[in-house]
């Protein structure tokens, strides 16, 4: 019998999340002529691949049909273009074709990834042949279509829903359960107390992540995908094989229910549950296949900098920001140097010029600015001027929110990295302190996800400094939170 349930239980008498769901049905003649015009206009005019085609049309109109129905009217629609692969896509083929077949030889996992290419090209936006030599990595190629299509639709689209930092911002002491980022947080609080040798807590957190899955997957915004892709990759990176296998076939039944048939993240699942995690090799490959659709994406998504649409900020979070998990981090994005400065310039000068831009937009607009130039650029001097501008901004007075708390930890710790190169270990401790301090009074609580991360930091600057006590003070300091934070949640799980 499947522990599922008992891992992610729905309170008693809530209503299954299936609101908003578009199934896949024969649509009329008639219905099929009214997008004709729209569908044209993507495939042929815009030479859109049909998979790009096809979730642009489920997730910006709700015409949701199969690949099948979708071939069957082009060919009555005598639409039709030609299929061929370009010169790059058949260099890639060949050259993971290769790699499948050093799988075999003496050489090891490592190094027949190191032959593969770190950055796979751009797919050209017409239909590819496919080729059966992949081997290991036969589902490279519908991974990358899929997310592909996933950052091409969520480009295209318009309006606050895509911006789940707004929601999260207005409700810093409640999160909304929607939010994949405490997902993903919540399963690094996983590894982290397993870490400790806290199994029975790692357990709870557990339950927790996997019951807040749930209703991740009810809010489709830019970097649902992505939160889950980090999941998995710190599972297989961190050889939790067990939880992985629970987790994917937990996120793939409730995707398979919830979302189109045809959505980017149904098909992603359904590849990454066939792969191979018995073996250093096979996990090898699961790695590399995620950080190439990762680099992808990154390519997908800089060719868009430089919008100064307000609903276009997840994009430079999701860059910036979330570049910094283990799946993300070190995509060159400094190469990207005088178009992103511009860019986020440009979003500060016009944040400063139209009072219709609120607070909240222009503090992630200078966090941004900081997180860029500090950790990409490697600007030591240009970021600490950024931290302290950001530090006065968010100086914290009776007048001042919990959004500007949540900015003032932010610079703290920023300023507290920067004080640690320059070895002024005593003005970085007490940074971080005051970084803990501003997470309370921003959460109004010392028991939240996000003051138990900050925590694990503290802790790890008192280890760089040879102060193992003070650590362990530390560590038992955030232990003893997550046990309360997670008690919270066990009563929101029954």
């Amino acid at each position: 019998m499947s522990q599922l349930p008992k891992l992610a239980p729905r309170p008693s008498g809530e209503v299954p999340l299936n609101a908003g769901k578009l199934n896949p049905k024969e649509h009329t003649e008639r219905e099929w002529e009214v997008q004709r015009g729209l569908i044209e206009h993507l495939y042929i005019s815009e030479n859109r691949r049909l998979v790009d085609t096809m979730a642009i049309m489920t997730s910006k109109h709700g015409f949701a049909a199969t690949e099948q129905m979708y071939k069957k009217r082009l060919k009555k629609w005598n639409l039709r273009k030609r299929a061929y692969r370009t010169a790059s896509e058949s260099a890639v083929a060949s050259t993971a074709a290769s790699a499948s077949d050093n799988a075999g030889s003496s050489k090891s996992g490592a190094e027949v990834l190191r032959q593969t290419p770190d950055r796979m090209p751009q797919p050209a936006c017409t239909t590819m042949a496919r080729t059966t030599r992949l081997g290991p990595f036969a589902g490279l190629e519908l991974v990358l279509d899929s997310v592909r299509s996933w950052s091409l639709c969520k480009l295209e689209s318009r309006g606050d829903a895509l911006d789940p930092m707004v929601r999260y911002l207005a409700n810093p002491t409640q999160p909304p359960i929607q939010d994949s980022r405490t997902m993903y947080r919540t399963f690094e609080l996983v590894f982290d107390l397993w870490h400790h040798g806290k199994g029975q807590l790692a357990g709870m957190a557990a339950r927790r992540a996997f019951y807040s899955l749930e209703f991740v997957l009810t809010a489709d915004h830019p970097d649902l995908v992505w939160h889950i892709l980090d999941t998995v990759y710190d599972m297989v990176d961190r050889g939790h094989i067990q939880l992985l296998g629970m987790f994917l076939t937990h996120a793939r039944e409730l995707s398979t229910r919830r979302l189109p048939q045809e959505h980017p993240l149904v098909k992603i699942l359904q590849q990454l549950t066939k792969c191979d995690y018995q073996t250093q090799l096979g996990r090898e490959q699961v790695c590399h296949l995620l950080r190439s659709a990762w680099l992808q994406n990154v390519d997908i998504l800089s060719d868009h900098i430089g919008s100064l649409a307000p609903t276009h900020l997840w994009l430079y979070e999701q860059l910036i920001w979330d570049g910094r998990t283990s799946l993300r981090r070190d995509c060159e994005l400094a190469k990207k140097r005088e178009t992103m400065v511009a860019a986020l310039t440009g979003l500060y000068q016009l944040a400063d010029m139209d009072p219709r831009v609120s607070k909240l937009d222009r503090l992630r607009i200078m966090a941004l600015m900081l997180e860029y130039t500090q950790m990409d650029l490697g600007d030591r001097h240009k970021a600490e001027e950024l931290a302290i501008d950001l530090l006065n901004q968010t100086s914290f007075d009776k007048e001042a929110s919990r959004s500007d708390a949540r900015f003032h930890a932010y610079a703290r710790k920023m300023l507290a990295r920067l004080q640690e190169h320059e070895r002024d270990w005593a003005r970085a401790e007490e940074n971080l302190r005051y970084a803990v301090e501003k997470r309370e009074a921003a959460h109004g609580t010392g028991s939240d996800l996000r003051v138990i991360r900050d925590m694990w930091v503290f802790a790890g600057h008192y280890q760089r400094t040879g102060r193992g006590g003070a650590a362990s003070q530390i560590v038992n300091d955030a232990i003893s939170r997550a046990e309360q934070y997670l008690g919270q949640g066990e009563v929101e799980c029954t």
